[in-house]
């Protein structure tokens, strides 16, 4: 009777649908799809603009580090604010700005008044909201459902934002050669308006770390202290960056390499982005399926050796369709990734320092993305786009080697990861 009634709960522990049961998680679920598929809407839109504005892969870079500096210098802080303060309001705040910032950049383009620096100094406002943002997003939803359904909502999580990769592509090119560039900006500074309207009326449970906890810098520097001496935090944040910085770097100069490889127009990245965004959804409902029953250090193994062979496919020919398949199976590498990290973070890091691990970690991709990008796109202008993506291929493959080598990737595993050095220390 004890074995069948523990079979029971186990089912349920790993039914990952089962958190839709939570009206607060399915209303902000369903409001973060559409709008995330609204934000990949502008993502192929506004690039594809600045590529046919400048004709450099080098200003996609630029454009992709203003986004995101911002957000890697502000994201440690961001970690405390989200321990400290409530994650809800963080949101709203975030998510309104990010708002404005759309819908001045639609008006921008739809007065005749939009130039490549305005574009990057947008940016670099909506970055600021990001980095202040990622955090708090990432330790919000886990408020919504009960504790024994956390790491299913942080699965539902992904599968949303990768349903949203995998539409918001294919309707920007619909919507881009039927309506313009100015449409996909403006769907997507509406779609705010849901994620705005799911967090007034979401009532999460939250217990918020007291301010007199310690000075901000001593937080930080403890949550820091936390992340490096447990390893497999640290491998975490590692992954992360390489990553971000060999692997999804990709879809911030896709309109550089559809015209250079693939000797398409710039707005063809729409196509490129929609195949890695079919990848991450087949990767996303291969993830719900598994479950547990493959190891964390299996999935970082397989995302590492399929985002090599996706970066290698793309210069060896100019034939589209190859980069299609490149791009999709870049897409199964980054769901099988994130999946493997997030859930290393969330269900091994105690509550009160979830924000601060998490911080870490995503300073870790918001870092990686746009150094990456730059990095891939000067190298493209210097010498050419198929010479820039062979080399991104063998940093990829050395890290496989040497990570393997070392059996560092087992350390992923972790089950519980304790802070034995609470007494004493800022919280």
């Amino acid at each position: 009777m004890s074995s069948n009634s523990d079979n029971t709960v186990q089912d349920k522990r790993h039914s990952s649908l089962g958190a839709f049961r939570h009206r607060d998680f399915a209303v902000f679920w369903t409001a973060a799809a559409i709008s995330n598929g609204g934000s990949w809407m502008q993502l192929v839109a506004v690039p594809a603009l600045l590529y046919d504005m400048t004709g450099s892969s080098t200003w996609l870079g630029v454009s992709s580090m203003a986004g995101l500096l911002p957000a890697v210098l502000l994201t440690p802080y961001a970690g405390v604010l989200a321990d400290r303060m409530s994650r809800r309001k963080i949101l709203l705040y975030t998510q309104s700005l990010q708002m404005l910032c759309a819908f001045i950049l639609w008006t921008l383009y739809l007065t005749g008044s939009l130039r490549p620096m305005l574009i990057v100094s947008i940016g670099l406002v909506g970055g600021v909201a990001t980095g202040f943002q990622t955090s708090a997003w990432q330790s919000y939803v886990p408020l919504l459902v009960p504790p024994e359904e956390l790491l299913d909502a942080v699965k539902l999580n992904s599968v949303q934002f990768t349903l949203a990769r995998a539409i918001g592509p294919g309707l920007a090119g619909l919507v881009i050669s039927t309506l313009g560039t100015g449409a996909a900006i403006f769907i997507n500074a509406v779609t705010y308006l849901l994620v705005i309207s799911a967090l007034f009326i979401a009532r999460p449970k939250q217990v918020i770390a007291p301010a007199s906890a310690g000075k901000v810098r001593d937080v930080i520097r403890f949550g820091g202290a936390f992340v490096w001496r447990n390893r497999p935090l640290r491998i975490a944040v590692f992954l992360a960056f390489l990553t971000s910085l060999c692997g999804q770097s990709l879809q911030h100069i896709a309109p550089a390499i559809a015209d250079r490889i693939f000797d398409r127009p710039s707005t063809d990245n729409a196509g490129l982005l929609v195949a890695l965004g079919l990848g991450a959804v087949t990767s996303s409902f291969f993830s719900v399926a598994i479950g547990d029953r493959i190891q964390r250090s299996t999935r970082l193994l397989v995302a590492l050796v399929l985002y090599s062979i996706s970066t290698m496919l793309i210069p060896i020919t100019s034939l589209y369709w190859v980069g299609l398949v490149a791009y999709f199976i870049g897409g199964v590498a980054s769901l099988q990734s994130a999946v493997a990290l997030n859930t290393l973070i969330q269900g091994t890091v105690p509550d009160h320092l979830r924000g601060r691990a998490l911080s870490f970690y995503v300073l870790g991709i918001l870092a990686g993305i746009p150094l990456g990008a730059f990095t891939l796109g000067r190298l493209a202008d210097v010498f050419t786009m198929r010479v820039a993506l062979f080399g991104d291929a063998t940093v990829l493959l050395l890290a496989v080697i040497i990570l393997i080598s070392r059996g560092w990737l087992y350390d992923l595993n972790a089950t519980k990861i304790d802070d034995v050095q609470i007494t004493n220390t800022p919280t």
